[in-house]
């Protein structure tokens, strides 16, 4: 099976008030390519996660974006491992995947020297 990711940009209008200061919302949607009567077709599969569009530089956003599509990944049987890896390529070229804090060696010695 081959999958493929869209993007769905919605605008979030809570109340006529604040429509000038309303943020926008991106909305990762996973699709099947299947061929419908000799036609190639999208099929619709999940709605993976959603993130604030002035929040993609704030990295605990990223983080709850990445926890959120992981977590629905990992719901859907029908994908096995090399799926669900291909398919957070996919997603990772659009909103990168948060990467742990580790430690520099230089800064790893130090701490350690000090120590003694």
């Amino acid at each position: 099976m081959s999958y493929d990711v869209a993007w769905n940009r919605s605008w979030l209008v809570w109340s006529k008030r604040s429509e000038r200061t309303a943020p926008w919302a991106v909305e990762c949607i996973l699709f099947e390519r299947t061929l419908i009567e000799g036609k190639p077709a999208l099929r619709f599969i999940a709605r993976l996660a959603k993130i604030l569009e002035n929040e993609l530089d704030n990295p605990p956003s990223r983080d709850q974006f990445w926890r959120d599509a992981s977590r629905k990944l990992g719901k859907l049987r029908r994908l096995n491992q090399r799926d669900i890896e291909a398919i957070e390529t996919l997603i990772a070229k659009w909103i990168p995947k948060p990467m742990p804090d580790v430690p520099k060696f230089g800064e790893v010695y130090r701490q350690l020297y000090r120590a003694r």
